[in-house]
């Protein structure tokens, strides 16, 4: 019999090992990331600035495919999403939003948005300007209980909210977006939007909400958007009742977090990526449009947020700054962070147009206080509906960024696409 020596079998092992480890170092990592998507298997065209992946290359993340016309499914399991040829209406789960893209055929071959797809299937899709290459990774998938951290204040949930009550008219509306209306048991006297919440049960407001009308309804979770009214707080943590209270969004991209974490809480995280997915892809169409503007043919704008005894405006640490910004306008705002603002400064500034509702424009037009202002004189006061802009929502990109865009340049409106 052969005498074994156990220490170089081991010596030998460790060196083989090590050999492999060496290797695998020298390969590049894209090779190896879990969940990625080698572009080069797919046949993509881009159209209008926007990619678009052939129907038949997504069999690679376990979509089927049903072409009935111009109805084009993609689903398995778990979601499914319409696209019409030619529209820029999408169904993911029969929730309905927009896209600044368009399904189409060439021949008999279908073509859907690609960052769209990839993105509300829990895909990262990341563009590199330099290396002008496109990455494609898969994004790990959240399980409750389920971890939402807002303001230093870690919640926790065990399971799905099924019985809502929302007090905040922006958690209302997002949740309605994502398809969890349904969900919606109680809400707010201002939360009006849309149509259909007028049947769910009001509860009164953020501050003073009816208690014992909250409890009546018997909800699993409470969700609130500011400060929330702590003696209410404490009574719902007594009834077992989970609490979630969101700080306003003060960014866009804070939005979109807001979008995504209620999408998980409710178990529509299809729709709410999906939603993110398309209003991101409008927001950088957006900017890239007005980019393309002089500086010296930008706009000077002033965004009325309350005027009379005080002045407030909108700083540039807040969502509406953005909006303006990012529709082509120079905010005069900007020289504060917040809200808090003065008539000397509105006065030195002169803006060239102001933004508001009308009766905050009747209100300077009765004051001597505010004559001198160029706008005011020469009429160029848009009036837009401030109770949608106030609302860090779905609509910041359909109605408030496009309404500026649409008042103030008309011509570059087509080039939106949505």
């Amino acid at each position: 019999m052969k005498s074994f020596n156990l220490s170089n079998t081991l010596k030998r092992a460790m060196m083989c090992l090590l050999m492999l480890a060496v290797m695998m170092s020298m390969l590049p990592m894209n090779a190896y990331a879990a969940g990625s998507i080698d572009m080069k298997t797919l046949k993509t065209e881009t159209v209008y600035e926007r990619t678009y992946v052939s129907t038949d290359s997504l069999k690679s993340i376990g979509l089927s495919t049903q072409i009935s016309g111009n109805i084009i499914k993609l689903y398995n399991n778990s979601v499914s999403i319409l696209f019409t040829a030619q529209s820029n209406v999408v169904k993911v789960n029969n929730t309905e939003m927009t896209l600044d893209t368009r399904a189409y055929f060439k021949g008999t071959v279908a073509y859907v948005p690609m960052k769209f797809v990839y993105e509300t299937m829990n895909y990262s899709v990341k563009y590199n300007s330099a290396s002008k290459a496109v990455t494609i990774t898969q994004n790990p998938f959240l399980t409750f209980p389920l971890n939402i951290t807002d303001s230093g204040k870690t919640y926790t949930f065990k399971k799905p909210a099924n019985r809502i009550v929302s007090l905040a008219p922006s958690i209302t509306e997002i949740l309605f977006a994502i398809g969890a209306g349904d969900k919606v048991v109680g809400r707010t006297k201002y939360c009006v939007y849309p149509a259909e919440v007028s049947k769910v049960k009001s509860v009164g407001t953020l501050y003073e909400p009816d208690l014992e009308s909250i409890l009546d309804l018997e909800p699993d979770t409470v969700i609130a958007a500011t400060h929330m009214n702590e003696d209410v707080l404490k009574t719902l943590e007594k009834g077992k009742i989970s609490t979630l209270t969101q700080a306003s969004p003060a960014k866009i991209s804070e939005i979109y977090i807001l979008i995504e974490q209620l999408g998980r809480l409710t178990n529509k995280t299809y729709e709410s990526r999906a939603l993110v997915s398309s209003m991101k892809s409008k927001e950088e169409r957006i900017d890239n449009v007005m980019k393309s503007i002089p500086a010296n043919q930008k706009k000077k704008v002033y965004y009325v947020v309350g005027t009379g005894k005080s002045e407030y405006t909108a700083g540039k640490q807040t969502f509406i700054h953005e909006i303006l910004v990012k529709a082509g306008c120079i905010n005069v705002g900007s020289d504060v962070d917040k809200w808090s603002y003065s008539l000397e400064k509105l006065i030195d500034h002169n803006p060239e147009y102001m933004i508001g509702a009308d009766y905050d424009f009747d209100t300077m037009k009765a004051s001597q206080n505010y004559s001198s202002l160029t706008a005011l004189k020469t009429g160029k006061l848009l009036q837009v509906d401030t109770s949608v802009f106030s609302i860090p929502g779905p609509r910041v990109i359909d109605y408030s960024m496009k309404t500026i865009v649409e008042k103030l340049y008309p011509s570059y409106v087509y080039k939106l696409r949505f």
